[in-house]
């Protein structure tokens, strides 16, 4: 079965109001797609067993928070399916945090509107910072959680540099 793909900005109750709005701010948002999925297939693996997508269109978004103190940051990181994020001194170096460790779950869904499983960079929290790996844009097209469990996002990973806070990195993510 093939992911059936509409406009978003024609489809505003597939995904969260902050990501309608993200979506609504881009230069090219009329070219971002939704599609509705069965929640059951939301995972990579399955959501391409079961849609017929290319692995290597899928990404994982990961919220981390950084501490330095009592200064917190959070980022949102962007990866390949499949692979790893590196911690280490290259996201406390750009957080500028002693120590970074997974974002508390339930204040990120109340933050972002989000639901788990589905986090998405596009329309969270403006000071977040939105850390990718550069390898994500060795894909002309990506696919990335829709913000609800039910839907994904498809789009030109291009798009992701107009997302605020942005920073593509070398090295975020590893095997």
């Amino acid at each position: 079965m093939k992911l059936q793909t509409e406009s978003l900005l024609q489809n505003r109750e597939l995904v969260p109001a902050a990501v309608y709005g993200r979506v609504e701010k881009l230069v090219d948002g009329d070219k971002v797609m939704v599609a509705a999925i069965d929640p059951a297939y939301a995972d990579g693996q399955l959501l391409h067993e079961h849609y017929e997508t290319p692995l290597e269109w899928e990404l994982n978004c990961i919220v981390v928070e950084g501490r330095r103190g009592d200064n917190v940051k959070y980022a949102a990181i962007l990866l390949p399916y499949g692979k790893r994020v590196n911690t280490g001194s290259i996201v406390r170096q750009k957080l500028d945090a002693k120590k970074v460790s997974f974002a508390d779950l339930n204040y990120v869904i109340e933050k972002t509107g989000m639901e788990f499983g589905s986090i998405t960079p596009v329309g969270l929290p403006e000071d977040w910072f939105i850390l990718i790996d550069e390898e994500v844009f060795a894909q002309e097209t990506i696919i990335i959680g829709g913000g609800l469990v039910s839907t994904k996002i498809i789009m030109s990973s291009y798009i992701l540099k107009d997302l605020p806070n942005v920073h593509i990195m070398h090295g975020l993510a590893k095997e």
